[in-house]
Formats: C-alpha cells, structure tokens, sequence
C-alpha cells in the first residue's frame, strides 16, 4: 500500500499528515476521522492529497509533521 501526504491547499503554515492508505479517498477520510484540526480534509477544494514517501509511518498511525505519529483510533 502507497504513502499520501494530506495537507490545507489555504495555509501554508498548517499541519501535514501522512498515512498509509489504499487510495486518496482512504487517506483523506483516516485523517479528517483522527485529526480535528483537519475535519475537512475530505473536501478537495480546501485539502491536497498525494502520493508521497518523505514520510512513511507503519499501518496504524499518522504522522504529523508539526507534532509526530499518532494513532489511528477511528477508520
């Protein structure tokens, strides 16, 4: 399974989060589920999702780039 990187198209200074996921479409839903800062993250016009390896954490866990990995509680 690929690595994505999801991130706010608005504010450069924001949060990124990285996730192991079969598809965008899983990505962009793990993180809007575990991230609060990033409920919206399923909405293409206000986040980025793509294929990415600058960040790989295990199945499981989504790593933060401002605050490191955290756990995947809801899918």
């Amino acid at each position: 399974m690929p690595h994505y990187c999801v991130w706010s198209k608005d504010d450069d200074a924001a949060d990124a989060y990285w996730v192991l996921a079969g598809s965008p479409g899983e990505a962009r839903r793990l993180v809007a589920l575990n991230i609060s800062a990033a409920g919206d993250a399923g909405d293409i016009k206000k986040f980025q999702c793509e294929l990415s390896n600058k960040k790989m954490p295990p199945a499981g866990f989504i790593h933060r780039r401002l605050n490191g990995p955290l756990a995947i509680v809801k899918r």
